[in-house]
């Protein structure tokens, strides 16, 4: 794990766009688990994993109008139960490049479980006004939505089981001593950009 730079967290903070800046401007190899999120949940249930079974078997209808306090936790639990088809992948990349992966898949507890340096993992969420802001500007959250007789609550219910996911996994980052960085639209991209590239002193 010595050549793979970890940006962990939750959604809508950018990580995506650092790791994308830093692929491309470093030539590192990138590796992003949301790509083959539905992929290993299918896997797994097929390897016999309940609780993936579980989820891959969960409708529309079920995930969005139900308690955020549940939702956010069946979200810990459900990285975790696809953990290992991530890391696996990450030791199929070449080890003479280095890579640069980032997802809220990679919890501060269990990256600490593979005893990564703590100089190469960082833990970023936004705010919570900054994460609602942001994801009301994309295009497709209307569509994503469409189904829900009341697209508010399911709205509503979203933004705050994300809310408590990103407070979890940021206390979890601070308890084990990793890096973070909190997004509330203060500073610009570059300046967000410059941290993490000094942090992981690339």
């Amino acid at each position: 794990m010595d050549n793979i730079y970890f940006l962990g967290g939750s959604p809508c903070c950018g990580k995506s766009t650092i790791a994308e800046f830093i692929y491309k401007k470093y030539g590192f190899q990138y590796y992003k688990p949301d790509d083959f999120l539905r992929e290993y949940i299918q896997k797994g249930k097929d390897d016999g994993n309940e609780w993936l079974k579980y989820i891959a078997d969960m409708t529309m209808d079920k995930i969005w109008l139900r308690n955020p306090q549940l939702l956010y936790k069946e979200e810990l639990l459900t990285y975790e139960h696809l953990f290992p088809y991530f890391i696996s992948d990450l030791n199929n990349f070449s080890k003479d490049i280095p890579i640069i992966t980032e997802g809220a898949a990679f919890l501060p507890k269990l990256i600490d479980q593979l005893q990564v340096d703590k100089a190469h993992y960082i833990c970023i969420v936004p705010t919570k006004e900054f994460q609602i802001n942001h994801y009301k500007k994309r295009s497709w959250i209307n569509d994503y939505l469409s189904t829900y007789p009341n697209k508010e609550k399911a709205f509503n219910n979203w933004m705050e089981r994300d809310s408590l996911f990103a407070l979890a996994v940021l206390n979890q980052a601070k308890d084990i001593g990793y890096e973070t960085l909190i997004i509330d639209g203060q500073k610009s991209v570059d300046e967000n950009l410059l941290f993490v590239e000094k942090y992981f002193q690339i």
